[in-house]
């Protein structure tokens, strides 16, 4: 991915560490565009690379990180998504759903479902309604309230549709990872989850955390 479309990697790190304020498309964008008109990408992507040390306390120095980016830029947009990878983050999500909302609504209303619905019908039609009408934040604020009312988060019906209708792909962004919390893996599918629950001699159900939508 990085070598081929590094504007991608690129935008998915700096939304990491711009902590949202920007988002993955805006930055890997701008990235893209220094890149094809100055050949210089690079600069940008030092700047992060050393915003990013001083957040987490990284050795290192100004120089040294231009030098990296300069001469191996590929490889030092990898090691920065690693570094962040290995630090819990799911660098991809965000960037998955500015672009595809679709794949994420899908893998949140396979789970929310327990396997009646699956990633690809639900995504689907999700893309169709977005596509025909605008307002796929209706269908994808049903599946909020569902999974409010399994989980028993605090909310409204009224509040779910402002997040939804203000905010679509926080509000997607914010079920995936309240499911992925939960302990689903979300690339697996409904099925996949049991089977990996029986797999370990357990009873398929979430585990019990203490949480409410809040990230």
């Amino acid at each position: 991915m990085t070598f081929w479309c590094p504007c991608v990697t690129f935008g998915q790190i700096a939304e990491i560490v711009d902590q949202g304020s920007s988002s993955c498309g805006t930055t890997g964008a701008l990235y893209m565009l220094l890149a094809w008109f100055t050949g210089c990408g690079c600069i940008y992507s030092c700047f992060y690379r050393t915003k990013m040390r001083k957040q987490y306390n990284l050795k290192g120095s100004e120089c040294g990180d231009c030098l990296k980016h300069f001469f191996c830029e590929l490889c030092a947009l990898t090691q920065a998504y690693r570094e962040l990878t290995n630090r819990g983050f799911d660098v991809a999500l965000g960037c998955i759903t500015c672009w595809c909302p679709c794949i994420t609504f899908g893998q949140v209303a396979e789970i929310v479902d327990q396997g009646s619905t699956t990633c690809g019908t639900a995504g689907a039609l999700y893309a169709l309604i977005n596509a025909v009408t605008g307002c796929a934040c209706i269908y994808s604020c049903f599946y909020r309230g569902k999974m409010r009312a399994q989980y028993n988060i605090e909310g409204s019906d009224c509040g779910d549709c402002l997040k939804h209708f203000f905010c679509e792909l926080c509000a997607l962004t914010q079920q995936y990872r309240e499911l992925k919390n939960r302990g689903f893996n979300m690339d697996l599918g409904w099925v996949g989850n049991v089977q990996r629950q029986q797999n370990q001699g357990a009873e398929m159900g979430a585990p019990v955390f203490q949480g409410g939508m809040n990230r």
